[in-house]
């Protein structure tokens, strides 16, 4: 191949091999550039491709120079010839003339003729080819020796991590910068960019906000105490943080010199330091971008992450500081899972630009998503909605169907606006997901499936349509391919904090709570820096606990989130964790008594008409009352939740209506009405919710059939969310349909029941375990009976 493609360039002109190897020269960069993407090479290897490249371009146009010069002198010598003369001739004979031709070349002329030799044996395409490969092989072998070093830990391309001197994914706590300059809002603006690029690494974590702040609390400090360096070491040092990363501002003759440092927390010593310099203010956040670079790169940030930012959202606003902090909170949100970092960048948007339609609409959906401040994400989406005919027809379809779907609760026009959406763009990935988790509100989750489908080959970058299309999945039973579904998302996005959450969900899906107690506990332990991870990893593990009867633990688990909560300004957090661990005494105990005074004690500390009326939860408040036996109480909050809340702000309420007005019906002994709204009540995304009041229900209607069939359904129906919702019913379920068929004299199933029940609750708290004493005697007894 080699001797052809030699034969082939032997045969074109010098301009035409110039523009061969130009032509050549760019598919190498191409190749190495694509490489360096896909590998994640080090920055200078395209660079140094580049050069060797410049290097070669004068050797190949000497070479051209040499062979097309030696080209015409073969024409010029053989000339025309009379028929049957010698090819060769007198060639070679020095000092003689050949008879009646030219004179001989003379012996003088032999040494130019060996230099000319000479240079013709060099700059051959031969050696050129030689060259130019060894050179691509030299290339591949720096880069790879490169890489092996980085990535074990050898010589002075190690990174912190490979070395072991931190652990990968470990947070570092990173105090203010201190500016020399006398200009304080350049220090914290240099604090801030240096947090936005650190945010992105994916080798450590930054101690985010709510971490820092309870933190200080427990130091007895205000959460707004400027964060110096020893202020930031004696944190890291309580909290068990691995690092600091600290850094300075000089100025001196209108130049300005920035430096950072990555210090360990437990000895001081310095681990990185670097220093740029900035000729003047307008070049400090170029800078600091260097700077960030270079730590991570130190740190052991794969060279994937640190190429150039993405570009920025197609979004309208006039102002572009507020469109780079909201592209950083769609990728903080979307690629990260980072909601908290997210939501402050979105503020942070919103204050550059208080017209900002499309920062204040994403702002009221994700705290949507995280159940925090209904008033404020109401607010938020209102502002956007108001400012719609601002906003480009695609962002207009986008925010009033959010405000269809999120505020008024209006689920045709939300369909609808999508549904325009995706006629002007099949492959819009925000459309396809939100219409997607509409079809999962209203349990079509084949179709939500096919959505979240289309969305992740749209845009394979965002971990959100992965995690969609795995809660539809497991809506529909499809265990296993959402097992596929989840370990694909994990190779794209190894460093999500919440994988574990997701594992636990498949898990608690297939009712494998070992697995499900595993996970969670993991992750509790992986999260202690990041509140909202760990508040979520602790709720579901209180609610794992609960559905094996573990309540005393599951309390503890279920206020610490709470409390963690409220402390990051989720409203009514405590009110709710409160909420949830009366209902399980009520439901599981009985103890109507002690679960009313468990409310009762909780509203005088967070009186209701302290809260903004949004975040007010009338309809679980009244819910719980009424299946507690005080009907009276529940319809005054009904009544109340009627006349408060505009109609227009209630969203999507229709579950917790027909449950509301379900549960007064029974406590009123009105059985056939309670049935119809609990009925009712059985829509929206989780499957399973209100299955057990539902079945209490049929039986005290006198409708043992429809009972059984009921507590079946809430044992065996698939749903995404059975780790969240189980709460205890799924064991209760067990063990009443234990003694429902042992009533029938039907003592198989009965034993099954009752066995599925005392394997649940075998480990259950000392106060439930005479229930599960009596349920293992009527095993040994039926099998006794029965054989």
């Amino acid at each position: 191949m080699l001797k052809k493609l030699i034969q082939e360039i032997h045969r074109r002109s010098l301009w035409q091999v110039l523009a061969i190897y130009l032509g050549a020269s760019w598919l190498v960069l191409q190749a190495v550039d694509t490489l360096a993407g896909a590998l994640s090479l080090p920055e200078w290897a395209p660079p140094l491709a580049l050069f060797l490249l410049i290097v070669g371009f004068p050797i190949v146009l000497a070479t051209a120079f040499v062979q097309e010069g030696m080209s015409r002198e073969s024409s010029a010598a053989a000339g025309p010839r009379p028929e049957g003369s010698s090819e060769r001739g007198d060639e070679g004979r020095v000092g003689t003339a050949a008879d009646g031709g030219e004179p001989a070349r003379t012996a003088a002329a032999a040494p130019a003729e060996r230099a000319d030799g000479a240079h013709h044996k060099i700059f051959t395409w031969r050696n050129v080819a030689i060259g130019g490969l060894a050179s691509l092989a030299l290339l591949g072998l720096l880069t790879a020796g490169y890489m092996t070093m980085r990535t074990l830990g050898i010589g002075p391309a190690a990174t912190l991590v490979a070395r072991g001197v931190l652990e990968e994914r470990a947070t570092i706590v990173l105090a203010e910068f201190d500016s020399r300059t006398g200009d304080s809002l350049l220090a914290r603006a240099a604090t801030e960019a240096f947090r936005i690029d650190l945010s992105q690494s994916d080798a450590v974590r930054v101690a985010d906000p709510a971490f820092l702040s309870q933190a200080l609390r427990r130091m007895q400090r205000g959460p707004d105490t400027e964060l110096d360096y020893e202020l930031a070491r004696e944190i890291a040092l309580r909290e068990g943080v691995a690092a600091i990363v600290d850094g300075d501002i000089n100025s001196a003759g209108g130049t300005y010199v920035l430096a950072a440092r990555l210090t360990s927390a437990e000895t001081g010593e310095e681990l990185a330091a670097f220093r740029e310099t900035a000729r003047d203010s307008s070049e400090i956040v170029p800078a600091i971008d260097k700077l960030s670079r270079k730590l991570r790169e130190r740190i052991g940030d794969s060279y994937r992450s640190l190429r150039a930012d993405e570009p920025l959202a197609k979004v309208t606003t006039n102002n572009l500081e507020a469109l780079r902090k909201y592209s950083q909170a769609v990728r903080a949100i979307e690629s990260s899972n980072d909601a908290s970092r997210g939501i402050a960048l979105l503020e942070e948007a919103i204050a550059l630009d208080p017209e900002f339609a499309m920062a204040y609409r994403k702002l009221g959906v994700e705290l949507n998503n995280q159940g925090a401040n209904r008033g404020r994400a109401v607010e938020a989406i209102g502002m956007a909605f108001e400012y719609r005919d601002r906003l480009t027809e695609r962002e207009r379809y986008l925010t009033m169907a959010t405000y269809f779907s999120q505020v008024s609760g209006d689920r045709d026009r939300a369909i609808a606006a999508y549904q325009n959406l995706l006629d002007l763009d099949p492959d819009d990935t925000w459309a396809l997901n939100n219409l997607g988790a509409i079809y999962m509100s209203v349990r079509d989750f084949e179709r939500a499936e096919e959505l979240f489908e289309r969305a992740i080959r749209a845009d394979s970058s965002s971990g959100l349509h992965y995690q969609n299309s795995q809660v539809s999945l497991l809506g529909q039973g499809k265990f296993d391919e959402a097992e596929a579904l989840l370990r694909a998302q994990h190779e794209r996005f190894p460093s999500n904090p919440s994988h574990r959450l997701l594992l636990a969900g498949l898990a608690g899906a297939r009712s494998d709570y070992d697995q499900v107690e595993s996970e969670l506990r993991a992750m509790i332990e992986e999260t202690r820096t990041l509140p909202v991870f760990s508040s979520q990893a602790k709720f579901g593990l209180a609610a794992a606990l609960a559905a094996r009867g573990r309540l005393e633990e599951a309390e503890a688990l279920r206020s610490d989130a709470a409390r963690a909560n409220e402390e990051r300004g989720v409203a009514g957090s405590l009110l709710g964790g409160v909420l949830g661990g009366a209902a399980i005494d009520l439901v599981v105990h009985g103890d109507t008594a002690q679960a009313v005074r468990s409310i009762d004690r909780a509203l005088e500390s967070y009186p209701l008409d302290a809260m903004p009326v949004l975040d007010r939860p009338y309809l679980q408040l009244a819910a719980f009352l009424a299946f507690a036996g005080d009907p009276q109480r529940a319809r005054e909050l009904w009544e109340e939740y009627e006349a408060e809340v505009d109609p227009e702000l209630r969203g999507d309420d229709e579950s917790a209506r027909h449950l509301v007005l379900g549960s007064i019906a029974l406590a009123e002994r009105r059985y056939e009405a309670a049935v119809e709204e609990l009925r009712r009540a059985d829509v929206g995304g989780c499957t399973t919710c209100t299955l057990y009041p539902l079945a209490v229900a049929y039986e005290s209607a006198g409708a043992p059939d429809s009972a059984v069939a009921t507590y079946q359904r809430r044992i065996t129906r698939p749903d995404p969310f059975r780790l969240f919702g189980d709460q205890g019913t799924v064991a209760l379920s067990h063990e009443r349909l234990g003694q429902i068929y042992e009533e029938r004299g039907d003592w198989e199933k009965a034993a099954e029941h009752y066995a599925r029940y005392v394997d649940l609750w075998k480990d259950a708290d000392p106060e439930l375990q005479p229930r599960v004493e009596a349920a293992q005697r009527r095993i040994d007894l039926l099998f006794a009976e029965r054989g």
